[in-house]
């Protein structure tokens, strides 16, 4: 059954989607939220832009805002693929949870994984990142360049959470 909007409304609605030939994802679209559970494949980074994005549409947002927060869970869960799924075989699903409201839109990106150092993290200097030819570490700097807020935990049973929230503008009462 292929994936429509139309078919993310509804309480307790539950949906499986054949992806990318043996791929299982399922959303789960609740009263306020939906979650997705993809595998921790490259091969599940489509499907994931693809949702998010129409999510963030859906929801009313800006199209600029769209793309910041498609990128941001991107690279987020590209990261989690490199970084924390990197010794592991096979690779454990990636959850993600995402909330619109009418004040942000959040996204929770949930990995079973390695814990990232967010402390010991140094934040890359640009240009001479760049021109120092390194083309890499600059995903975590990015990420928070793209949201209003990220925050990172280590949650039970060794697994992580970022959360990325994307706030909504305020807009100025009308004028009487």
């Amino acid at each position: 059954m292929p994936l429509k909007a139309d078919n993310w409304h509804g309480q307790g609605a539950k949906i499986s989607v054949r992806y990318l030939m043996e791929s299982e994802v399922w959303v789960h679209a609740l009263r306020d939220r939906y979650e997705l559970m993809v595998p921790g494949e490259t091969t599940s980074l489509a499907m994931i832009r693809w949702v998010v994005s129409r999510l963030a549409t859906a929801a009313g947002l800006e199209e600029t805002d769209v793309g910041r927060i498609e990128f941001a869970v991107d690279e987020a869960c590209s990261n989690v693929l490199d970084h924390a799924y990197k010794s592991r075989n096979p690779r454990p699903p990636i959850h993600l949870c995402i909330q619109p409201s009418s004040q942000s839109f959040t996204v929770d990106v949930i990995d079973e994984g390695a814990t990232f150092d967010v402390a010991g993290y140094v934040e890359p200097k640009f240009p001479d990142h760049w021109l120092e030819g390194n083309a890499r570490g600059a995903g975590w700097y990015l990420i928070r360049r793209c949201m209003d807020e990220v925050h990172y935990e280590q949650l039970p049973n060794t697994r992580n959470r970022l959360r990325m929230v994307k706030h909504r503008p305020k807009v100025a009462p009308a004028e009487v």
